[in-house]
């Protein structure tokens, strides 16, 4: 980075860190679940959202510097508002490309916003697709989704922990909906709009409502594409079982505490196709099956 794009960098970095002071010390208790209230104020923020936006700028620069990732993924990153899906006295790192922690435990993270491009650049998203997402958080990785499938994709996507599920739910604008066992609480949904895919999200065990998902989705047009957000300590081999022709799936596998590979499944002329891209590190996986 040249020095004038470093100080233009420094600048974006301390303004957003200025606008996010009004939020640092509205709770108590950082861990205890997010209001609604404190949630809309930070969404009607428009000075912060415009901050968030500027500083995210370099964040976007530095990407094209080390990734090779499609424009319009890219377009995502700038867009949505990542100040949005973090705790509230986080909103200042929001710009960095770093995990940023949800709870006391580390069970739950946002990752770092070049993780979400490289397992959507895996999955080869594209507009119009669907995706199933184990492991929603707060929804970030869901709203850039939303972002790059375009209003004729889908989001599935499924989080264990229920404040998670209901803050993600409030900030991607989904209404409570009746759930696959007649459970109003179980499933949220957010219709689609110019700017992004319809999405679904469930509570419940990642991978055991995912095999439910997948399987009702066998009639499926467009093979569905999953991405695991969390780490396995073996490759998922229900899940790859149910892709379909061209569908794929993207998962950190390996112990918490040790070496986390990230392994790509895709089902290529009926047979398994597996590939290893890397080391990685995830928090680990809740539930199972």
């Amino acid at each position: 980075m040249t020095r004038p794009a470093c100080a233009e960098s420094h600048s974006a970095l301390a303004a957003l860190a200025a606008l996010a002071a009004r939020y640092n010390d509205r709770r108590p208790d950082r861990w205890a679940p997010v209001p609604a209230q404190l949630d809309a104020a930070i969404a009607e923020d428009l000075e912060l959202a415009e901050a968030g936006r500027v500083a995210r700028a370099p964040l976007v620069n530095e990407l094209v510097r080390r990734f090779d990732f499609p424009a319009h993924y890219l377009d995502a990153i700038l867009l949505v508002p990542r100040e949005r899906f973090v705790l509230p006295e986080d909103i200042a790192a929001s710009a960095d490309d770093t995990p940023l922690p949800l709870d006391r435990a580390g069970q739950a993270t946002v990752s770092a916003p070049h993780a979400y491009l490289l397992t959507y650049s895996l999955l080869r998203l594209v507009p119009g697709d669907h995706l199933l997402e184990l492991g929603t958080g707060t929804g970030y990785g869901a709203a850039l989704a939303r972002r790059i499938l375009g209003p004729t994709g889908h989001v599935t996507s499924i989080e264990i922990d229920p404040a998670l599920h209901d803050r993600s739910a409030r900030l991607l604008g989904a209404r409570p909906d009746r759930g696959p066992d007649g459970d109003v609480f179980s499933c949220s949904v957010a219709p689609p709009s110019p700017e992004g895919a319809s999405a679904t999200l469930f509570c419940g065990d990642g991978r055991a409502l995912a095999e439910r998902v997948l399987a009702a989705a066998q009639a499926s047009s467009r093979p569905w594409k999953v991405a695991v957000t969390y780490a396995l300590t073996e490759p998922p081999r229900a899940l790859e079982a149910q892709l379909a022709e061209g569908g794929a799936l993207v998962a950190p596998v390996g112990a918490w505490e040790g070496h986390q590979d990230l392994l790509r499944v895709e089902c290529r002329s009926g047979a398994l196709v597996r590939e290893v891209h890397g080391a990685v590190r995830y928090v680990a996986e809740r539930g199972h099956g």
